[in-house]
């Protein structure tokens, strides 16, 4: 005796060896032995072939017209043998009837399953549905056949052309975008970022590395669309401060958010003034621009690139451009101008400021040495014009202030360390220069804009007006709060951003909260604010992810810079293990097949093989360099080239010194 029964969703032919009560001991057309209930067991039959018979089952379902079973459906429930009776018009035999079986078993969207051999015809509307979803995903599947043969032809079929990023960031895999490029990356062997680069999603692998950094952190867009925000009556009516004030940055740099003023007094003592820019006098708590910049908390920057925190109409009403006379929060302290003490009692205004100049480091850094600004001889330099004597003021006090800092720290900082600047032209090349951290007006511009942090940060938590502060125990890491307490990477009492509100969304809200006490208002967030504590639990993980993003694009432009030289010999020194730091450009390579030479041993190397899509070079030792090298690194300053993440803050690292529309430090 044969069986014909169900197993595992599938029907199945079975040749009974032995039956057991409510069970049979069944063998398979394949030899397999299986037990089989009762209550699985459709049919039984006599037949010397097993193998013809599930066969003839085979053919004689795939004759049968679905439509025409389904017209012959009564509207309750049946049986598959009384459907087999009612289609075939006859008695049917056990082929007949396991064909129907199986035929209604390979239909569930005209038949419903019901119980054993029972069923039941969809209703109509619901069949209907059920069939138009079946085209639905029928016509899907053209489109992402179609989709994916045009990809493997290189070609890029339009709904690419605004998804690329997204697809190779945070793809919807349920979409048809989506399966159409993985079946074409499995046709053509490619990978998704490679075949979309070879079927023109992206010019270049640098404006894939943007598109995909903004699909993450700018799903709606890096543009900002907004108005200009209404420009309070009052602003008009702000004193004007009697003085002739100038800024200190990179030739590129176009949000200038800091200038110094100098105005001497009787005696050996001047008047010093630390003006910042005041986007805070335009942007109110809650309104869209407020709301943009908490999305963003930061300028982003990278190489000939910036992603701006704040809508262009804010940042060009409130920079301090050179000829204008601009809203800004001043703090003034007096000065010793010999020794460069601080005297008396500091003062926080809000004011309007003229800009008289916007000095820039790459005229005046190799005519601004320490030596000139400490030759007493020397009374005007025209390089900096009538601001030279301001300048050497502002130098003596930067020397002072920095001691009285390393003394507090109990050592003194290191800024022997090379920053780099990148400037990328219009036609592809890119320039990278060295620049010492030790640079006069690096040391003078952090040293002010440290005293203004601490002392801002101090008058904040002397009135009990909350402020978004860095602190750093002196074993510890540096992290943000909304208490005041030391930095003791930077030897201060207490240390609040508040130089850089049109850059950094902490020194935004610090000034809302600076200005509402200058004011004598009602501070615009307590200790207990929900915005306040979300903005700095959400700043360090966005601000490093930004630094990530402006890392990568750095070692992008590296490998450019190395292929626009076509060069292939370099010098560097070794910082960990095998790791190589090069000297003329800020670009770590790995040695491979050798050993370390050593920790801070000065090598040459050979580059080659640049992979501009996944950021690699290959790197040969080529020898150890010869004599003494002009410069030892220690261990500390090793460290800091390697570490990613620096256990303390320095004045550079901790000061807003960030570059310009241009370039970036490395």
């Amino acid at each position: 005796m044969n069986l014909y029964f169900e197993e595992a969703g599938a029907f199945k032919v079975g040749r009974v060896l032995q039956e057991q009560g409510n069970a049979y001991q069944v063998e398979t057309l394949h030899g397999k032995r299986t037990k089989v209930k009762a209550n699985s067991v459709f049919l039984k039959f006599d037949v010397p072939d097993m193998a013809e018979f599930a066969e003839s089952i085979e053919a004689l379902s795939k004759e049968v017209d679905t439509e025409l079973l389904y017209a012959c459906a009564p509207a309750d429930e049946f049986e598959f043998t009384t459907m087999a009776q009612e289609y075939f018009g006859e008695k049917p035999g056990v082929v007949q009837q396991a064909a129907i079986l199986l035929a209604l078993h390979a239909a569930p969207i005209h038949f419903h399953r019901k119980g054993r051999g029972m069923y039941r015809a969809a209703p109509a509307d619901i069949l209907q549905a059920a069939l138009a979803g079946l085209e639905k995903k029928r016509l899907q599947a053209e489109q992402q056949e179609a989709w994916a043969d045009a990809l493997v032809r290189r070609e890029l079929p339009d709904p690419f052309l605004k998804q690329a990023a997204v697809l190779l960031v945070r793809p919807d895999k349920n979409s048809q975008e989506y399966k159409a490029l993985m079946l074409a990356c499995t046709r053509a062997g490619r990978s998704p970022d490679v075949l979309l680069l070879e079927c023109g999603a992206f010019n270049s692998v640098h404006e894939m590395m943007r598109a995909r950094f903004a699909a993450v952190h700018f799903p709606r867009g890096t543009e900002i669309d907004l108005p200009a925000p209404a420009v309070p009556a009052d602003l008009n009516e702000l004193p004007i401060a009697p003085v002739r004030a100038f800024s200190i940055d990179d030739i590129s740099t176009t949000e200038i958010d800091d200038a110094f003023s100098v105005v001497m007094l009787d005696g050996n003592r001047a008047r010093v003034g630390v003006h910042i820019a005041a986007p805070a006098l335009l942007i109110e708590r809650g309104s869209p621009h407020d709301k943009v910049a908490r999305d963003r908390l930061s300028t982003v920057y990278a190489p000939g690139d910036k992603i701006t925190m704040l809508p262009a109409n804010v940042v060009e009403f409130s920079t301090l451009a050179e000829g204008r006379t601009v809203p800004a929060v001043s703090l003034y302290v007096d000065v010793d101008t010999e020794t460069g003490e601080v005297l008396g009692t500091h003062t926080s205004a809000i004011e309007q400021v003229p800009i008289a100049a916007n000095l820039r480091h790459n005229h005046l850094d190799e005519a601004l040495s320490a030596e000139v600004l400490e030759d007493e001889s020397l009374s005007e330099l025209p390089a900096v014009g009538e601001f030279f004597p301001a300048l050497k003021v502002l130098w003596t006090c930067a020397k002072a202030l920095k001691a009285e800092r390393e003394r507090v720290r109990g050592q003194p900082e290191k800024h022997a360390r090379i920053d780099f600047n990148f400037y990328v032209h219009d036609d592809g090349t890119v320039d990278i220069v060295p620049r010492r951290r030790d640079a006069p007006l690096d040391i003078l511009v952090a040293e002010w804009m440290i005293l203004v942090n601490r002392e801002w940060g101090g008058f904040l938590s002397q009135h009990k007006v909350t402020g978004i502060y860095r602190i750093q125990p002196p074993m510890g890491r540096v992290r943000m709060s909304t208490h005041a307490a030391p930095h003791a990477g930077l030897g201060v009492p207490q240390y609040a951003w508040s130089t850089s509100p049109l850059r950094r969304y902490v020194d935004l809200v610090n000034q809302q909260q600076l200005i509402s006490l200058l004011r004598s208002e009602p501070p615009v967030y307590t200790a207990t604010d929900a915005d306040l504590l979300s903005a700095v639990n959400s700043f360090d993980i966005t601000y490093k992810a930004y630094a990530e993003f402006q890392q990568s694009m750095e070692r992008y432009w590296c490998l450019r810079w190395i292929q626009q030289r076509q060069r292939k010999q370099f010098d560097g020194v070794v910082v960990k293990d095998e790791l190589v730091r090069l000297d003329e450009i800020p670009l770590f390579v790995r040695l491979v097949g050798v050993t370390s030479p050593g920790r801070g041993v000065q090598v040459e190397v050979e580059l080659d093989e640049v992979d501009e899509l996944t950021l690699t070079v290959s790197c040969k030792l080529i020898a150890l360099k010869k004599g003494t090298p002009t410069r030892l690194l220690d261990d500390e300053e090793l460290d800091e080239l390697v570490s990613e993440e620096p256990a303390g803050e320095t004045a550079g690292e901790a000061v807003d010194m960030t570059p310009g529309d241009g370039e970036a430090a490395a």
